[in-house]
């Protein structure tokens, strides 16, 4: 049930308490005039959805009092309350306004009867306007999905509640998760200056409150005194205010505060419900464009960090379940490295921003013949590089395409070489070689919790580096594994056996021969 204020205009006590007693002990609030000049005064003060009038009033008559009543709220509902039926007066009142005519003596069923009748037409004539207000607010969400920023919405949100509620001020007030303060970020009628100023605990005064709780608030100077919250009341000027929680996936953000001034103006739960259904279509927008956000974010720190480890590793990370310091496991995989022999003189001649720009070419070339043959570059190491073939992405004939990787790059550093003889010289005393080797090793994630290396670690892993390390300008160098898998597919020239740093034995070394050897070979 709703509970209503109902204003009784009768000059006989005994139909007035009455009144007080029924009605008000269902928990309406009841006010008693004893005649029409009474009853518009009381009016004044306050609003009623129900007046019952006697029809024999000394003074302003029952049409008139009921004519100025209506004058005051065009809302407000009649009931003609009559010790003797005079069908002239009922036309009259029927014509006037009056929704019926309750007969004297009046019993407690009767009363109670005519006054629910009357009350649920109230009910359904707000609820009609509620839906005439409501339906086109919800078509504001459209407006508010447009905007492309949260800022853009904060301000459409301050000015949709300010056209539609038309409050003396409204203020949206969100949590910086930076302090842990409240602080405007959009509103209306309050100075600029005054607004940038203010900041608020979760907690703090009425508005701190409400973010704290997470339960809306309305205050109205009638009976705020009486709420738990009057000692939070400080700005003694304000006739009415609402504070509303803005809530964001199940998080309260910010709050909402409206207020108004005219001592006239009392804010209801139809207020709060207009408010609520502003705020939700604004919370719709703010969510999407934090998904929207969040999805640009997250391409952006894949591309990111494609950047850092090869696309295939980010994307067999970014599958993995368990924890990255978990990741890893023992794979047979083929090795590459290369590296650029001579640099070491090279740096001492070249300008730093020069060799930046070399070695930003090369690897450009690098990575582009890599990916081309479905290796993976594990990273890049000053003037050297690693690369896999094998794994993560599974393929064929990881020896083969290895090697055929090394040609392209002997071929493509040649070239890039070339050209930037014609700005230095020094650049004509380095040149690169590159080891490969293919065998068990450890594939996976190295480090802590709070940094991690995604690469290999193994012998085969150091017999390629050594291997590099041993190569003349322009050679590849290989191991006899390597040998077995690419000898139907390319030429191979065996080095004999090599004692290589690091190692405890012997292995025997084998070199790719160019096509250039070859020919000469041939001819």
């Amino acid at each position: 049930m709703f509970l209503r204020k109902i204003l009784v205009v009768d000059n006989e006590a005994v139909f007035a308490d009455l009144c007080r007693n029924v009605l008000g002990g269902i928990g309406h609030e009841v006010s008693c005039a004893s005649n029409g000049e009474q009853a518009v005064e009381a009016a004044g003060k306050k609003r009623f959805d129900l007046v019952l009038v006697n029809g024999e009033l000394s003074g302003a008559d029952c049409l008139e009092t009921f004519s100025m009543l209506r004058q005051m709220d065009p809302n407000i509902i009649g009931i003609l309350v009559m010790a003797h039926a005079d069908v002239r007066l009922v036309i009259d009142a029927m014509n006037s306004g009056y929704i019926g005519v309750l007969e004297k003596p009046v019993s407690t069923e009767n009363l109670l009867k005519r006054v629910v009748g009357a009350l649920s037409i109230t009910r359904l004539r707000e609820e009609n306007t509620r839906l005439k207000t409501l339906i086109p607010l919800y078509q504001l969400g459209k407006k508010f999905l447009t905007a492309t920023t949260s800022g853009d919405i904060y301000v459409e949100l301050v000015n949709t509640i300010y056209n539609e509620l038309s409050p003396s001020s409204v203020s949206l007030m969100m949590l910086d998760k930076v302090n842990g303060e409240l602080r405007i970020v959009a509103s209306k009628g309050i100075e600029e200056q005054i607004a940038e100023t203010v900041r608020l605990q979760p907690g703090e005064k009425i508005a701190g409150w409400v973010f704290a709780h997470g339960e809306p608030l309305i205050l109205n100077r009638r009976t705020q005194d009486a709420t738990p919250f009057a000692n939070l009341l400080q700005r003694k000027e304000i006739a009415a205010s609402i504070s509303y929680p803005l809530t964001l996936r199940g998080e309260v953000a910010g709050v909402v505060n409206i207020s108004d001034r005219d001592v006239n103006i009392e804010y209801s739960q139809a207020d709060m419900e207009m408010l609520s259904v502003i705020c939700s279509q604004a919370i719709m927008a703010l969510e999407n464009v934090m998904s929207i956000f969040e999805r640009e974010q997250a391409v952006r720190l894949r591309t990111l960090f494609e950047q850092y480890v090869a696309p295939e590793v980010a994307e067999f990370l970014l599958n993995r379940e368990e924890r990255m310091i978990d990741v890893g496991e023992v794979k047979n995989l083929t090795v590459l490295f290369a590296d650029i022999r001579n640099f070491t003189g090279l740096v001492q001649h070249i300008s730093p921003e020069e060799l930046r720009r070399f070695l930003n070419q090369f690897f450009e070339l690098f990575t582009n013949i890599i990916f081309n043959a479905q290796g993976t570059l594990d990273k890049f190491m000053g003037d050297a590089a690693l690369v896999l073939f094998g794994a993560p992405v599974a393929i064929d004939a990881p020896a083969v395409a290895a090697v055929g990787a090394a040609v392209k790059i002997l071929k493509g550093f040649e070239e890039l070489r070339g050209k930037w003889v014609e700005n230095s010289s020094w650049f004509t005393q380095i040149g690169i070689g590159i080891g490969i080797s293919s065998g068990e090793v450890y594939l996976g994630n190295v480090g802590s919790e709070k940094r991690l290396d995604f690469t290999v670690i193994g012998t085969n892993v150091n017999i390629a580096q050594r291997l590099a390390s041993e190569t003349n300008s322009g050679q590849i160098l290989i191991t006899e594994s390597v040998s077995r898998d690419v000898s139907g597919t390319y030429a191979i020239k065996k080095e004999g056996a090599r004692l290589l740093r690091g190692l405890d034995q012997d292995i025997q070394v084998y070199s790719v021969i160019s096509e250039q050897e070859v020919a000469n070979e041939k001819s």
